[in-house]
């Protein structure tokens, strides 16, 4: 039987075709651009199947679906119903950017294959038991209790899927070390590991926070809020914009949010302080979850930048030797899987993300405790 991994973008879609004899590995994959309706997606795909993989509706016997939020309700992945989907989207607000898409995807492909078992699997489960130190806000406790507010955490399935390809690559003793992994993509984060579980994590309430990203503005001072929306009378609907939309790289640089073309362009002062800015912010970030973790044996760089920016890499562990962190700029260079020195104390290593295949791991075992 085949199995299908689904991960929708606001205007895009990626589906990874799996046999369920062999889940470690997609047969296939696709990526479907400029959406306009999900059904039309979905019959694309549904042709793609049939011309490319031999694959009906009928012989599809799971969907797994990326879900960015769970709230409190969901500490692992759930079969979708629609009661499911009606708690989905009731926190849609808690990450507007992504549910959105996310429901559409799910309630095409419900209605085109019938017959397959539809799972959801959230980037927030990973992070669902991590301390209270790290879930809680530093505000009314009363007011989060009453209303389910906590720092959620995000990117969970790519932290995954990293630390079980370290665990696979460089050992279980490796994985269950102090480990840093750094999600350095369109949308960034950083969490911190020890014995495998979850620490702490850069991303708290919203996909929004955290260190600065691509065209997301990251942690800011609360007054910076207010000041907009008081002294400057923008609305809420307008600074969600500005923050969501046109800061983080975008903003600052003034130009793109894209890290390749920056990368290039470093001529503009306002580029060169964009990157800087951003290094800087990630550095830290590392800096701070050493402090959590007590020292640091690993330091993981993944996603989009993290995997081919070798300059990226070099300029967030430059001032970082004081933690025993030393690159190899001949491995780093060539995209190397460890990029540290042979003398370096703290293991630095690229290692690609996998939600596809944490989305079918979850998958697979729900329905093998459903035959169970």
């Amino acid at each position: 039987m085949t199995l299908l991994s689904i991960n929708a973008g606001s205007s895009s879609l990626k589906v990874a075709v799996f046999d369920d004899a062999q889940p470690d590995e997609p047969r296939a994959s696709l990526s479907v651009e400029n959406i306009e309706s999900f059904d039309d997606a979905t019959k694309q795909v549904a042709q793609w199947l049939h011309a490319e993989q031999s694959v009906e509706p009928s012989d599809v016997q799971a969907i797994g679906y990326r879900i960015v939020h769970g709230g409190n309700r969901f500490a692992d992945a759930t079969i979708i119903d629609n009661d499911v989907v009606e708690y989905l989207q009731t926190i849609t607000p808690l990450a507007p950017n992504h549910m959105p898409s996310t429901l559409a995807c799910i309630q095409a492909f419900t209605r085109a294959y019938t017959e397959a078992t539809h799972v959801g699997c959230f980037d927030t489960s990973f992070f669902h038991d991590v301390p209270d130190t790290a879930k809680v806000l530093p505000i009314s406790k009363k007011l989060q209790d009453e209303i389910g507010m906590r720092r959620f955490g995000f990117h969970g399935l790519s932290y995954e899927s990293l630390l079980d390809n370290f665990s696979r690559n460089e050992g279980p003793s490796a994985a269950r070390g102090r480990v840093i992994m750094a999600h350095l993509g369109s949308g960034a984060s950083v969490s911190a590991c020890v014995d495998g579980k979850p620490r702490d994590m850069s991303m708290g309430f919203t996909p929004v926070s955290g260190i600065m990203m691509s065209s997301r503005s990251g942690d800011l001072e609360p007054g910076v809020v207010t000041y907009l929306q008081q002294e400057k009378n923008m609305s809420p609907k307008e600074v969600s914009e500005l923050f969501s939309h046109n800061s983080g790289l975008l903003g600052v640089s003034g130009t793109t949010a894209d890290m390749y073309t920056l990368l290039h362009s470093q001529e503009s002062p306002d580029v060169a302080l964009a990157l800087e800015l951003f290094c800087d912010k990630v550095r830290k970030q590392i800096a701070a979850f050493t402090s959590v973790l007590g020292g640091v044996d690993s330091i993981i760089f993944s996603g989009g930048i993290g995997e081919r920016s070798a300059e990226i890499r070099a300029r967030i562990c430059s001032n970082l030797s004081f933690m025993g962190v030393d690159i190899d700029d001949t491995r780093n260079q060539a995209n190397e899987r460890l990029i540290s020195s042979d003398a370096s104390i703290v293991g630095v290593h690229v290692v690609p993300a996998q939600e596809d295949l944490a989305i079918i791991r979850h998958t697979q075992a729900l329905l093998q405790k459903g035959a169970s």
